[in-house]
């Protein structure tokens, strides 16, 4: 039987008063004397512990609640710091996809941006921004080398400068299944 506590000691409680009365009943007033104070403080003792038991029991309830909610907090904490660094990476992307360029400063800026990943998210993330990078790089690059109209190697970096632009775009598509799972508010850490 799975009885809670508290039951088993009401259950206890009854059974020793009953006994008590029918003891009493058979008993002189000097034997009652006697036996009265010893049962009044058996009775107390019972009492005081139901009532220490359903205080621990309040408590426990309390701390529980407790920790959810700090649990709660920090997992929010989390989401926003996570969602920053998100909008940050995405704001960059969006401004080479509307200008065609990645200059040295959007550069510097995408650095900053990703800077706090490896805290926030795990290796899948960090080595598909880092491949984010070098396509950044490349199309700084393939930019700068198609301005010179005369290099007989300008068509290979149209080719490339639009490979690069391509891949840069992608991120539209890839990163929200890389990024969903962090971003949902929940513990993933």
């Amino acid at each position: 039987m799975n009885r809670p506590l508290p039951e088993i000691a009401i259950g206890a409680l009854g059974a020793t008063a009953f006994w008590a009365a029918l003891a009493a009943s058979s008993m002189s007033a000097a034997n009652l004397k006697d036996f009265a104070g010893p049962a009044a403080t058996a009775f107390a003792a019972v009492i005081a512990g139901l009532i220490a038991y359903q205080l621990g029991r309040s408590q426990v309830e309390v701390a529980e609640k407790s920790w959810a909610t700090a649990n709660e907090k920090i997992v929010l904490d989390l989401f926003d710091k996570r969602l920053a660094i998100f909008e940050e990476i995405r704001s960059i992307i969006s401004e080479v996809v509307r200008n065609g360029t990645a200059p040295t400063e959007l550069h510097f800026r995408y650095v900053r941006a990703i800077d706090r990943v490896p805290y926030f998210f795990g290796g899948e993330v960090q080595a598909y921004l880092e491949q984010l990078r070098l396509h950044l790089l490349d199309l700084d690059l393939s930019n700068t080398m198609m301005e010179n109209l005369i290099d007989p190697d300008r068509p290979k970096w149209v080719e490339k400068r639009s490979e690069q632009f391509l891949a840069v775009t992608q991120f539209y598509k890839e990163a929200a299944s890389l990024f969903a799972p962090y971003m949902k508010a929940h513990q993933k850490a």
